[in-house]
């Protein structure tokens, strides 16, 4: 199975790199495995592995979705955390995904608790105008739409992310460290 190239990137500059295997599309949108210890890159030429533990930590096991027409790109993590960057709708260009992050991060930790982080980054990136009105707006309607989602259980977040989690951890494809000639941003 051959790895795709996932890149986030940041306003007004910077990205981070990582790999992952595709893993299908379905009705929810493009789905993709990353290995534990797998390697993430930053713009710097930093690495770490993604999905970490913690800061420095080890990384665990990740399925993510890239939603068909969703302001947003979703994490299911094998720790039970689900995390989602809002962002620019993701796209396939090339050989690499690509989205940018608009700065809230909806959760549902394994606890069951569902929130967002970072509203007051969002609002400093549309105040310097780094992110448009109506950027801003789409971000906020994502960012409580899919809060709803998390505390409903509203598929993908119900089983559906887990049920495919669980299958690419079966196949037991190895972590995944390799960035080709991808360029650093």
């Amino acid at each position: 199975m051959n790895p795709t190239y996932i890149r986030k990137r940041k306003r007004p500059q910077g990205s981070g790199l990582w790999s992952a295997y595709p893993m299908g599309t379905d009705a929810f949108g493009t789905w993709f495995y990353t290995p534990a210890h797998s390697l993430f890159r930053g713009d710097n030429g930093e690495f770490c592995e993604v999905a970490q533990l913690g800061p420095g930590g080890p990384g665990e096991h990740c399925v993510q979705l890239a939603p068909h027409d969703g302001w947003w790109f979703a994490y299911f993590r094998e720790s039970g955390l689900i995390h989602v960057d809002v962002s620019t709708q993701p796209v396939l260009a090339g050989a690499e995904w690509t989205f940018e992050d608009l700065e809230l991060d909806p959760f549902r930790r394994p606890d069951g608790t569902v929130g967002t982080e970072d509203w007051d980054e969002l609002e400093e990136a549309h105040a310097v105008g780094l992110v448009s009105d109506a950027e801003r707006d789409a971000a906020e309607r994502a960012a409580l739409d899919l809060e709803d989602d998390f505390a409903t259980g509203m598929e993908p977040f119900g089983r559906v992310g887990w049920d495919r989690l669980a299958a690419a951890v079966a196949l037991g494809l190895p972590p995944l460290t390799d960035f080709g000639d991808r360029p650093l941003d």
